[in-house]
């Protein structure tokens, strides 16, 4: 993925202190040159309207995806909407605090130029975020500021592969095509379990040999026969050759009840697999999971779960997430073993592979969310707390979380609220990008820890 794209402007009214401005700016670029980011930017202060329009077209030219626009001095508001008007790029205000408040007139004013121009972007309905900061700061205080605008970034070039569609009565796995289009720029590709199932069959068989022979190293034991890890290797290699024909970045898959009856396995052991490598996908059809997974993925760097919250415990305010058996091995605690195994519930359970089966790391901090469908629209659920050693001994993947909040309030919220029974888990606390994400798309938010 290419760096973020970070436009600077520095701007002044030189009736304030102009060779402070500069040092400012100078300093700023020194500063800003420690961040992973592509820096764009002019050779001086920005003070007139030409200065504004000239690097605006730069800025447009070059396509950059962030405008930050510090205010080394105080400056007229005629600057500001030219780079809004004229760019669709994130906006982020920078002031600098006052260098002394003794002297024969004040030489910044930065704090009242980005008050003045904050209130400028409201009337112009542009969002914009702010921080307020010498420049040796700044790093620290924009990392979170662009990881938001990078994981939006990058949803914007996401374009997802839905097999299937949702599995039978799974009303929580819908979803508005258009609308997550619009929200967020994801692209859904749709792919017949069909296609899917004829790309697996027509791969070599030598192949498919490979490929479940990687399958089996993946875990020190194995109940499944040779037959279902064949079927297995070859519907990997069918959803890596789809994902490359079709441009895709992850998948939502209808995992039931086609794939027992006309291909002989269920998937859950490929989507872990693809998970590991970085496809994300979720289960069960559904395609806000699989965009949550990817929101967390983006946020964290690290692999999230897709899950049902099913168990509670009130003497250790914990809650369990579980899934049947497709968590990426990535996330397996320490010290445990992957299983392969035939799927608890699949035509009776007990008949058909693959699963992979381990409990998921119980130290650390923890994020559960969910982009999801409320009553006025979408919305983003979110809670945060501690991973902790499962004490439940079920088939497929548990995850216990002993939260922040009371576990009751928690399951007011899922209930009372009607929130989707899938949910997302990253070991990671990702509340606060979540947060900011939310206020960029205008999102309702249903935050347990607010």
């Amino acid at each position: 993925m290419e760096k973020l794209r970070v436009g600077y402007v520095c701007c002044a009214r030189l009736s304030f202190d102009g060779d402070y401005a500069r040092q400012l700016f100078e300093r700023s670029l020194k500063s800003l040159a420690r961040m992973d980011v592509e820096l764009i930017h002019g050779a001086d202060l920005t003070v007139t309207e030409e200065d504004a329009e000239a690097l605006a077209d730069r800025f447009h030219d070059q396509r950059v995806d962030v405008v930050l626009v510090q205010y080394g001095t105080f400056a007229l508001g005629t600057l500001m909407p030219i780079f809004a008007d004229r760019l669709s790029a994130a906006i982020v205000l920078w002031g600098v605090p006052e260098p002394t408040l003794d002297g024969p007139k004040l030489r910044s004013n930065s704090f009242c130029g980005i008050n003045m121009n904050a209130h400028t972007l409201m009337r112009l309905g542009r969002k914009y975020d702010y921080i307020f900061c010498d420049p040796d700061e700044a790093p620290e205080a924009l990392a979170p500021v662009f990881r938001v605008i990078d994981c939006l970034r990058r949803l914007r070039r996401t374009r997802l592969g839905l097999v299937g569609y949702r599995v039978p009565g799974f009303y929580t796995s819908t979803f508005d095509e258009m609308g997550l289009r619009r929200l967020l720029g994801v692209e859904v590709h749709h792919v017949t379990t069909a296609e899917l199932f004829d790309t697996a069959r027509a791969v070599e068989p030598a192949r498919r040999q490979t490929e479940a022979e990687a399958i089996r190293a993946t875990a020190a034991t194995c109940d499944v026969p040779a037959d279902d890890l064949d079927k297995a290797g070859g519907l990997m290699l069918a959803f890596q050759e789809i994902a490359r024909r079709n441009r895709l970045t992850g998948f939502a898959v209808k995992c039931w009840p086609e794939f027992t009856a006309h291909y002989g396995i269920m998937p859950c052991s490929t989507i872990s697999r693809l998970n590991d490598q970085g496809l994300l996908t979720a289960c069960e059809g559904d395609i806000y999971g699989t965009v949550s997974m990817m929101m967390a993925k983006f946020l964290s760097g690290r692999p999230a779960m897709f899950a049902d919250f099913i168990a509670i415990d009130d003497a250790r305010n914990e809650g369990l997430a579980w899934h049947c058996g497709s968590a990426p091995t990535c996330l397996m605690a320490e010290g445990a073993a992957n299983h392969l195994a035939k799927h608890a519930t699949a035509d009776g359970g007990g008949k058909r592979g693959v699963t992979v089966n381990f409990p998921i790391e119980g130290r650390g901090p923890v994020t559960m969310a969910r982009l999801g469908v409320g009553p006025r629209g979408l919305r983003l659920f979110l809670v945060g707390g501690e991973s902790v050693p499962p004490t439940a001994n079920l088939p497929g993947n548990c995850w216990a979380v002993r939260f922040a909040a009371p576990v009751r309030r928690v399951v007011d919220v899922i209930i009372g609220e009607g929130l989707e029974h899938h949910t997302v888990l990253v070991h990671a606390d990702i509340r606060d990008d979540l947060r900011r994400l939310a206020r960029r798309l205008d999102l309702e938010v249903l935050d347990i820890d607010a």
